[in-house]
Protein backbone atom coordinates (compact mmCIF):
# COMPACT_ATOMS: atom_id res chain seq x y z
CA UNK A 1 0.00 0.00 0.00
CA UNK A 2 0.83 3.25 -0.69
CA UNK A 3 0.76 6.87 0.42
CA UNK A 4 0.62 9.70 -2.14
CA UNK A 5 0.77 13.46 -0.83
CA UNK A 6 0.05 16.49 -2.62
CA UNK A 7 0.80 19.43 0.09
CA UNK A 8 -1.50 18.00 2.86
CA UNK A 9 -3.82 16.62 0.53
CA UNK A 10 -3.49 12.65 0.80
CA UNK A 11 -4.60 9.92 -0.76
CA UNK A 12 -4.13 5.96 -0.36
CA UNK A 13 -3.35 3.57 -3.29
CA UNK A 14 -3.60 0.15 -2.46
CA UNK A 15 -2.61 -2.74 -5.23
CA UNK A 16 -5.18 -5.25 -5.00
CA UNK A 17 -5.39 -9.37 -5.87
CA UNK A 18 -8.09 -9.60 -7.09
CA UNK A 19 -8.51 -13.09 -5.44
CA UNK A 20 -7.06 -14.27 -2.26
CA UNK A 21 -7.40 -17.03 0.06
CA UNK A 22 -8.56 -16.72 4.38
CA UNK A 23 -4.26 -16.56 5.23
CA UNK A 24 -4.22 -12.93 4.20
CA UNK A 25 -6.79 -11.73 6.79
CA UNK A 26 -6.25 -10.01 9.15
CA UNK A 27 -4.63 -7.52 7.27
CA UNK A 28 -1.54 -5.65 8.42
CA UNK A 29 -3.32 -3.01 10.63
CA UNK A 30 -2.03 0.32 7.67
CA UNK A 31 -4.79 -1.29 5.75
CA UNK A 32 -7.39 -0.50 8.36
CA UNK A 33 -5.94 2.57 9.35
CA UNK A 34 -5.69 4.12 6.21
CA UNK A 35 -9.09 2.80 5.34
CA UNK A 36 -10.81 4.37 8.83
CA UNK A 37 -9.09 7.63 7.58
CA UNK A 38 -10.69 8.53 4.32
CA UNK A 39 -13.85 9.44 3.37
CA UNK A 40 -14.15 7.52 0.42
CA UNK A 41 -13.67 4.10 -1.39
CA UNK A 42 -12.67 4.17 -4.93
CA UNK A 43 -12.12 1.03 -7.41
CA UNK A 44 -11.73 0.19 -10.88
CA UNK A 45 -15.38 -0.65 -11.15
CA UNK A 46 -18.78 -0.79 -9.08
CA UNK A 47 -18.48 -4.28 -7.61
CA UNK A 48 -22.63 -3.97 -7.08
CA UNK A 49 -22.60 -3.98 -10.69
CA UNK A 50 -21.17 -7.19 -11.12
CA UNK A 51 -23.60 -8.87 -8.80
CA UNK A 52 -26.88 -7.88 -9.89
CA UNK A 53 -28.79 -9.86 -12.61
CA UNK A 54 -27.87 -7.89 -15.38
CA UNK A 55 -24.25 -8.52 -15.43
CA UNK A 56 -23.60 -11.87 -16.96
CA UNK A 57 -26.12 -11.34 -19.93
CA UNK A 58 -24.63 -8.41 -20.83
CA UNK A 59 -21.21 -10.49 -20.04
CA UNK A 60 -22.38 -13.78 -22.17
CA UNK A 61 -24.25 -11.47 -24.68
CA UNK A 62 -20.61 -9.94 -25.83
CA UNK A 63 -18.18 -12.73 -25.12
CA UNK A 64 -20.41 -15.14 -27.85
CA UNK A 65 -20.37 -14.80 -31.25
CA UNK A 66 -23.55 -13.43 -32.85
CA UNK A 67 -22.51 -13.85 -36.35
CA UNK A 68 -22.29 -17.74 -36.71
CA UNK A 69 -18.38 -17.88 -36.36
CA UNK A 70 -17.30 -20.50 -33.61
CA UNK A 71 -13.93 -20.34 -31.75
CA UNK A 72 -12.55 -23.77 -33.63
CA UNK A 73 -13.19 -22.25 -36.29
CA UNK A 74 -11.13 -18.16 -35.58
CA UNK A 75 -8.41 -19.75 -33.56
CA UNK A 76 -5.69 -22.49 -35.06
CA UNK A 77 -5.57 -25.97 -34.39
CA UNK A 78 -3.09 -25.94 -31.79
CA UNK A 79 -4.99 -23.66 -29.72
CA UNK A 80 -7.85 -25.55 -29.86
CA UNK A 81 -6.18 -28.66 -28.85
CA UNK A 82 -4.26 -27.10 -25.84
CA UNK A 83 -8.09 -26.05 -24.76
CA UNK A 84 -9.75 -29.36 -25.20
CA UNK A 85 -6.44 -30.67 -23.34
CA UNK A 86 -6.92 -28.23 -20.64
CA UNK A 87 -10.45 -28.76 -20.13
CA UNK A 88 -11.06 -32.42 -20.67
CA UNK A 89 -11.15 -33.15 -16.86
CA UNK A 90 -13.75 -30.07 -16.29
CA UNK A 91 -17.64 -29.92 -16.44
CA UNK A 92 -16.15 -27.66 -19.79
CA UNK A 93 -16.18 -29.21 -23.24
CA UNK A 94 -15.80 -27.82 -26.64
CA UNK A 95 -19.14 -28.20 -27.32
CA UNK A 96 -19.74 -25.26 -24.85
CA UNK A 97 -16.59 -23.33 -25.57
CA UNK A 98 -17.45 -22.90 -29.51
CA UNK A 99 -19.77 -20.33 -29.28
CA UNK A 100 -17.27 -18.50 -26.98
CA UNK A 101 -14.64 -15.88 -28.49
CA UNK A 102 -11.26 -16.17 -27.31
CA UNK A 103 -11.46 -13.60 -24.70
CA UNK A 104 -14.35 -15.15 -23.32
CA UNK A 105 -12.45 -19.08 -23.17
CA UNK A 106 -9.59 -16.71 -21.54
CA UNK A 107 -11.76 -15.66 -19.01
CA UNK A 108 -12.61 -19.08 -18.16
CA UNK A 109 -9.89 -20.77 -17.80
CA UNK A 110 -8.15 -17.97 -15.33
CA UNK A 111 -10.67 -18.55 -13.11
CA UNK A 112 -9.96 -22.25 -13.47
CA UNK A 113 -6.92 -21.25 -12.58
CA UNK A 114 -8.20 -19.14 -9.50
CA UNK A 115 -10.52 -22.36 -7.93
CA UNK A 116 -6.80 -24.82 -8.69
CA UNK A 117 -4.78 -22.40 -6.64
CA UNK A 118 -6.83 -22.15 -4.05
CA UNK A 119 -8.01 -19.04 -4.65
CA UNK A 120 -11.23 -17.32 -4.03
CA UNK A 121 -12.34 -13.64 -5.76
CA UNK A 122 -14.61 -13.24 -2.48
CA UNK A 123 -11.55 -12.91 -0.50
CA UNK A 124 -10.58 -10.79 -2.87
CA UNK A 125 -8.97 -7.12 -1.59
CA UNK A 126 -11.41 -4.92 -3.53
CA UNK A 127 -13.90 -7.00 -2.48
CA UNK A 128 -13.10 -7.39 1.11
CA UNK A 129 -13.02 -3.50 1.16
CA UNK A 130 -16.61 -2.55 -0.73
CA UNK A 131 -18.29 -4.70 1.95
CA UNK A 132 -17.01 -2.72 4.50
CA UNK A 133 -17.45 0.53 2.50
CA UNK A 134 -21.33 -0.75 2.28
CA UNK A 135 -21.61 -1.55 5.46
CA UNK A 136 -19.80 1.80 6.96
CA UNK A 137 -22.08 3.88 4.69
CA UNK A 138 -19.06 5.09 3.14
CA UNK A 139 -19.32 6.31 -0.16
CA UNK A 140 -18.10 4.45 -3.40
CA UNK A 141 -16.42 5.64 -6.54
CA UNK A 142 -15.94 3.72 -9.71
CA UNK A 143 -13.06 4.39 -11.82
CA UNK A 144 -15.01 2.73 -15.03
CA UNK A 145 -17.70 0.27 -15.71
CA UNK A 146 -18.13 -3.39 -15.67
CA UNK A 147 -19.44 -3.28 -19.40
CA UNK A 148 -15.96 -0.74 -20.07
CA UNK A 149 -13.89 -3.15 -19.24
CA UNK A 150 -15.84 -5.92 -21.30
CA UNK A 151 -15.87 -3.42 -24.09
CA UNK A 152 -11.94 -2.72 -23.68
CA UNK A 153 -11.60 -7.17 -24.22
CA UNK A 154 -14.18 -7.31 -27.26
CA UNK A 155 -12.80 -4.83 -29.44
CA UNK A 156 -9.00 -5.95 -29.25
CA UNK A 157 -8.63 -8.82 -32.50
CA UNK A 158 -9.10 -12.04 -32.50
CA UNK A 159 -5.35 -12.65 -33.11
CA UNK A 160 -4.37 -10.73 -30.31
CA UNK A 161 -7.05 -12.37 -27.60
CA UNK A 162 -5.76 -15.58 -28.86
CA UNK A 163 -2.35 -14.75 -28.19
CA UNK A 164 -3.76 -13.60 -24.33
CA UNK A 165 -5.45 -17.29 -24.32
CA UNK A 166 -1.95 -18.92 -25.12
CA UNK A 167 -0.35 -16.79 -22.58
CA UNK A 168 -2.75 -18.08 -20.24
CA UNK A 169 -2.27 -21.63 -21.20
CA UNK A 170 1.56 -21.09 -20.95
CA UNK A 171 1.14 -19.97 -17.48
CA UNK A 172 -1.26 -23.49 -16.26
CA UNK A 173 1.64 -25.51 -17.95
CA UNK A 174 3.79 -23.84 -15.28
CA UNK A 175 1.51 -24.39 -12.31
CA UNK A 176 2.07 -28.06 -11.96
CA UNK A 177 2.78 -28.34 -7.90
CA UNK A 178 -0.92 -27.19 -5.96
CA UNK A 179 0.02 -23.99 -4.40
CA UNK A 180 3.17 -23.19 -6.12
CA UNK A 181 2.04 -21.76 -9.40
CA UNK A 182 2.19 -17.96 -10.84
CA UNK A 183 -0.82 -16.79 -9.05
CA UNK A 184 0.29 -18.21 -5.63
CA UNK A 185 3.81 -16.46 -6.27
CA UNK A 186 2.11 -13.54 -6.78
CA UNK A 187 0.27 -13.66 -3.59
CA UNK A 188 2.93 -14.28 -1.64
CA UNK A 189 4.96 -11.39 -3.36
CA UNK A 190 1.75 -8.99 -2.00
CA UNK A 191 1.64 -10.24 1.01
CA UNK A 192 5.48 -9.62 1.72
CA UNK A 193 4.81 -5.81 0.05
CA UNK A 194 7.28 -7.29 -2.53
CA UNK A 195 7.14 -4.34 -5.63
CA UNK A 196 9.79 -5.71 -7.64
CA UNK A 197 8.38 -9.37 -7.52
CA UNK A 198 5.19 -8.34 -8.48
CA UNK A 199 6.25 -6.15 -11.42
CA UNK A 200 8.14 -8.15 -12.92
CA UNK A 201 5.76 -11.62 -12.36
CA UNK A 202 2.77 -9.19 -13.39
CA UNK A 203 4.29 -7.07 -16.22
CA UNK A 204 5.60 -10.74 -17.65
CA UNK A 205 2.17 -11.67 -18.73
CA UNK A 206 2.12 -8.85 -21.04
CA UNK A 207 5.51 -9.91 -22.68
CA UNK A 208 4.93 -10.08 -26.48
CA UNK A 209 1.46 -8.95 -25.93
CA UNK A 210 2.09 -4.93 -26.12
CA UNK A 211 -1.48 -4.12 -27.97
CA UNK A 212 -2.76 -5.54 -25.12
CA UNK A 213 -1.10 -3.99 -22.56
CA UNK A 214 -1.58 -0.88 -24.01
CA UNK A 215 -5.31 -1.13 -23.79
CA UNK A 216 -5.64 -3.25 -20.74
CA UNK A 217 -3.66 -1.70 -18.44
CA UNK A 218 -1.79 1.96 -19.76
CA UNK A 219 -4.84 3.49 -21.12
CA UNK A 220 -6.87 2.90 -17.88
CA UNK A 221 -3.98 4.47 -15.73
CA UNK A 222 -4.20 7.33 -17.88
CA UNK A 223 -8.15 7.84 -17.74
CA UNK A 224 -8.08 7.17 -14.23
CA UNK A 225 -5.52 10.40 -13.62
CA UNK A 226 -7.83 12.79 -13.59
CA UNK A 227 -10.04 11.07 -11.18
CA UNK A 228 -6.68 10.49 -8.78
CA UNK A 229 -6.08 13.89 -8.96
CA UNK A 230 -9.53 14.99 -7.81
CA UNK A 231 -9.37 12.97 -4.78
CA UNK A 232 -6.41 14.60 -3.69
CA UNK A 233 -8.69 18.17 -4.09
CA UNK A 234 -11.16 17.10 -1.49
CA UNK A 235 -10.75 17.65 1.86
CA UNK A 236 -10.80 13.97 3.34
CA UNK A 237 -8.48 11.36 1.84
CA UNK A 238 -9.87 8.74 -0.78
CA UNK A 239 -8.91 4.97 -0.10
CA UNK A 240 -8.16 3.83 -3.55
CA UNK A 241 -8.08 -0.10 -4.63
CA UNK A 242 -7.29 -1.43 -8.01
CA UNK A 243 -5.49 -4.25 -9.42
CA UNK A 244 -1.43 -4.64 -8.39
CA UNK A 245 -0.73 -4.34 -12.10
CA UNK A 246 -1.69 -0.98 -12.27
CA UNK A 247 0.72 0.10 -9.68
CA UNK A 248 4.03 -0.79 -11.10
CA UNK A 249 5.98 -0.27 -14.16
CA UNK A 250 6.48 2.79 -16.07
CA UNK A 251 3.42 3.68 -17.50
CA UNK A 252 1.52 2.43 -13.66
CA UNK A 253 -0.01 4.76 -11.70
CA UNK A 254 2.83 5.54 -9.12
CA UNK A 255 5.07 6.43 -11.69
CA UNK A 256 2.44 8.65 -13.59
CA UNK A 257 1.94 10.09 -9.89
CA UNK A 258 6.08 10.94 -9.23
CA UNK A 259 5.66 12.30 -12.35
CA UNK A 260 3.34 14.45 -11.69
CA UNK A 261 5.29 15.73 -8.63
CA UNK A 262 3.29 13.89 -6.49
CA UNK A 263 5.31 12.55 -3.26
CA UNK A 264 4.96 8.34 -2.92
CA UNK A 265 5.45 6.58 -0.26
CA UNK A 266 5.43 2.79 0.71
CA UNK A 267 3.57 2.31 4.54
Amino acid sequence: MWKVQSGTAVLYLAGSVHALDQSVYPLSPAFQRAFDASGALVEEIDLAETNSLAAAPMLLGKGMFQDGQTFDRVVSGETVALVTERLKDTPMGMDLIKPMKPWMVDMILTALEVREAGLDVNLGLDKYFFDRAVMAGMETIPLETAESQVDRMDRMPIAVQEQMLRSTLRGLDRDLQPGQGALNAVVAAWKRGDAESLQNMLLSEFEGLPAAYQSLVVERNRNWMPQLDACLARRSPCFVVVGAAHLVGPEGLLALLQRKGYRVEQQ
